[in-house]
């Protein structure tokens, strides 16, 4: 006898068609099938045209490997360096939550043990991080160093991005390429003491699976 699973329950043929009118009223199907895929691996879905999660995950893991090996950030006066990072210009034709990508960047930068990223501070004078900022507002006060510059939110250095997008096709063949651009600059002498690109390429005629 022919079967389905629905929530979890195997049920025969006959019981699915009577109960196939309520089904359909839920879920405008019969028998779903759904389930959960690495975020790193090969099965996610592609979109030829778009950004997708694994793009993210590529050009950060590209860039901060780059910045790692050259070495830049074992040459700041600081160990480990204090890092304050400016939003991701995005040059790209789409519009997404750029803080993605800086965000995952970030994390690697912070599990290398090689820096750490200033809350307190940031462009603007705008804090990531409000209460931390008035958490260590409140010990300078009570250090009595409040009118000064607490040497704390001075980076050693920053880093500057910008998302690029390049858009090509051949036939009913297209291909996108996005490109992440990365600078860091040195505080105490203004200059930029490294510099990283990751590429990430893509060509389809529709959506498919697998990158």
């Amino acid at each position: 006898m022919n079967t389905c699973t629905l929530a979890g329950l195997r049920l025969p043929a006959l019981s699915i068609a009577a109960l196939l009118v309520s089904v359909n009223l839920f879920s405008g199907s019969g028998c779903q099938k759904a389930g959960y895929v690495d975020p790193k691996g090969n099965d996610l879905i592609v979109n030829a045209d778009r950004m997708n999660i694994q793009d993210w995950n590529l050009l950060a893991d590209q860039v901060v490997q780059s910045l790692i090996t050259s070495g830049a950030l074992s040459r700041l006066p600081n160990q480990p360096a204090g890092i304050l990072l400016n939003p991701v210009i995005n040059t790209t034709t789409q519009q997404f939550d750029t803080d993605a990508i800086m965000k995952k960047i970030r994390i690697s930068l912070l599990n290398s043990g090689r820096a750490e990223v200033i809350m307190t501070t940031g462009p603007g004078g705008r804090a990531e991080d409000p209460i931390a900022k008035d958490a260590q507002a409140l010990k300078d006060f009570q250090s009595g160093r409040d009118n000064q510059v607490n040497p704390s939110n001075v980076p050693d250095a920053t880093l500057t991005a910008k998302l690029i997008e390049d858009r090509a096709r051949s036939g009913s063949t297209k291909q996108v390429a996005y490109v992440l651009q990365m600078s860091m600059t040195n505080t105490n002498t203004g200059r930029a003491v490294w510099e990283g690109e990751a590429s990430v390429v893509k060509q389809g005629q529709r959506s498919a699976v697998g990158f």
